[in-house]
């Protein structure tokens, strides 16, 4: 909700520099912000739920082995309403060169 204040706060000071802006300019002026804000809600909410850490760790699909955790990497998505970016567990099998697993998917 903060940072949609901002948002809100930062259009107002271009709509005072603008004065004479149309209904359309300062719509095109607040889609980009809107697109930032929905990206940034969105990262907060999925990032909040679930990073695909497992307590039982994910099995290798080549050869059945217990996967080892790596840490954590992000993972860009470009949405309709908004650019996030995710953060998800990732596992890889000690065994198998080049078998990992990113959940949930």
């Amino acid at each position: 909700m903060e940072k949609a204040g901002v948002v809100f706060d930062q259009l107002e000071s271009w709509y005072d520099q603008h004065p004479g802006a149309s209904f359309g300019e300062i719509e095109a002026e607040l889609r980009e912000e809107r697109r930032k804000l929905m990206g940034e809600t969105l990262e907060i909410l999925v990032n909040g739920r679930d990073t695909g850490s497992q307590a039982i760790k994910p099995r290798c699909e080549r050869c059945k082995r217990e996967m080892q955790f790596e840490g954590y990497r992000n993972w860009e998505v470009h949405g309709l309403e908004g650019d996030s970016i995710l953060e998800r567990a990732y596992y890889v099998c000690p065994e198998c060169a080049g078998e990992t697993i990113f959940p949930p998917g």
